[in-house]
């Protein structure tokens, strides 16, 4: 049987590497949890890895959970996104726990992005390094090189103290002009009610 090796590194953190090898027949939601035990990460967020092409253009997502419906991808998304003269087609997302490793792989070198938590996004780059013959006395998956600690950052907003006036000042004017462009927009939007079958 056969193991895949992918690297996993972070594109603002460079000391940070770490290599995991899970073999093909493991799922991805097995992936996702090698990461969370291996990653300083809370575990408790969403998640999603994406299979990309060689300039790492996402071409399918594989999700913790799918909160998609078939119906939503397949629909009125598409014809408004025409009538805009986008062309903004909806990749295809199925669920972690229903693929395997093995199902996604289409080149020597498949690149992945893992992000983890969509409120503070958290971007990690992966890449398949070598397929190997798996280790009859390990355990899969497993972290089989781990070099530097992942610091997830934070932002954390300012006290209202520590703010300054001109700041306060600056944002309230901003907020100001945002209304009174929105007033003025109001006057060119068709009536709901005209727009009803």
């Amino acid at each position: 049987m056969h193991a895949y090796r992918f690297r996993m590194l972070h594109e603002e953190q460079e000391d940070f590497l770490r290599d995991f090898d899970l073999l093909a027949r493991q799922t991805f939601a097995d992936f996702h949890d090698i990461i969370k035990q291996n990653v300083n990460l809370k575990g408790n967020e969403l998640a999603s890895f994406y299979v990309c092409d060689p300039n790492w253009r996402k071409k399918k997502e594989i999700t913790l959970i799918n909160m998609q419906d078939e119906e939503d991808i397949n629909s009125g998304d598409q014809e408004e996104d025409d009538r805009r003269n986008y062309n903004t087609k909806k990749i295809p997302v199925i669920e972690m726990e229903k693929v395997r490793i093995k199902d996604v792989i289409d080149d020597p070198h498949q690149r992945l992005i893992y992000e983890y938590n969509f409120l503070n996004p958290v971007t990690f780059f992966i890449e398949l390094t070598r397929i190997l013959e798996a280790d009859t006395t390990l355990s899969y998956p497993l972290c089989s090189k781990s070099k530097g600690d992942f610091i997830l950052f934070t932002p954390s907003p300012l006290p209202p103290d520590e703010m300054d006036e001109e700041q306060d000042i600056a944002m309230l004017s901003e907020f100001d002009d945002i209304l009174n462009n929105d007033e003025q927009d109001e006057d060119f939007i068709e009536p709901i009610d005209d727009m009803l079958p």
